[in-house]
């Protein structure tokens, strides 16, 4: 891990001393614009790191690309102005990103911010997902789970504000960590990671709480199990009870709430 990219260092000053300085580390965030085929496509706010990781992720789970394979070249470089990441992909996709009209911009990590129409949203409600992986979890290995993910986020032990995603194995053991100061683009890295080196994963943890782009995003991969730290929102749980996702909440304290197909989550 680069923590020269990761974070930054600052001078501060705390409220019960504020004649004494010391050292304070926040987490690096710049405006990063992809372009497909040299067109623009979108400005996310993100930390600079695994951002090739991030814009296969995100060229995935957005329904540009169907695999690997159909990114050519990525060429990441920095400006004055942030960084710009050029993605060479192949012609069949190129041409069906042209009809995708969306051009986001501005928030960290934003979901569907930007959509030009409802018409597009509600499309993407009726997309046709993969079918899962069927296999079960015990209350044991989300338990070591979460604790391997705690203990895995140098970031947030550091700042205090990156958000991470990881994909562990049906053991429960760890596969890859991605951290980012966006959910959404934390939880992109680790898709495009797992693509990338092709992970046999078997469920997901998220430091966020579990909205509808975050089960979206997992939906378009074979993962069946999406455990999130925080609560669901009611149109992700609808959405994983439509597409035969088991989506977990508040796993926390070897605690946590089903709130869709509980048949994969034994004692």
């Amino acid at each position: 891990m680069n923590q020269q990219i990761l974070y930054s260092e600052y001078k501060v000053s705390d409220s019960d001393n504020l004649e004494q300085s010391r050292t304070d580390y926040l987490s690096n965030e710049f405006p990063v614009a992809i372009s497909f085929n040299g067109i623009s496509h979108v400005v996310m706010m993100a930390t600079p790191m695994d951002l090739e990781d991030f814009v296969i992720g995100f060229s995935f789970t957005e329904g540009i690309i169907s695999s690997i394979s159909d990114v050519f070249d990525i060429e990441i470089s920095k400006n004055d102005y942030g960084i710009d990441v050029a993605v060479e992909i192949a012609q069949e996709p190129f041409q069906k990103l042209k009809h995708l009209k969306r051009n986001l911009s501005g928030k960290t990590g934003c979901g569907i911010c930007g959509i030009e129409s409802l018409e597009y949203f509600n499309n993407r409600l009726k997309l046709n997902y993969p079918e899962k992986i069927e296999h079960q979890i015990t209350s044991k290995q989300i338990a070591a789970s979460l604790d391997a993910f705690k203990s895995s986020q140098k970031g947030q032990a550091k700042t205090g504000s990156i958000h991470a995603a990881a994909l562990f194995d049906l053991d429960g053991n760890l596969l890859s960590i991605r951290e980012d100061v966006g959910r959404h683009n934390a939880l992109d890295k680790l898709i495009g990671r797992k693509l990338v080196d092709n992970l046999d994963g078997s469920f997901i943890v998220c430091s966020s709480r579990a909205s509808y782009e975050m089960v979206q995003k997992v939906l378009v991969t074979d993962i069946p199990i999406l455990i999130a730290i925080s609560a669901p929102t009611s149109m992700a749980v609808n959405l994983a009870l439509q597409h035969n996702l088991s989506v977990i909440g508040f796993a926390r304290d070897k605690r946590f709430v089903v709130y869709s197909h509980k048949n994969r989550i034994i004692e």
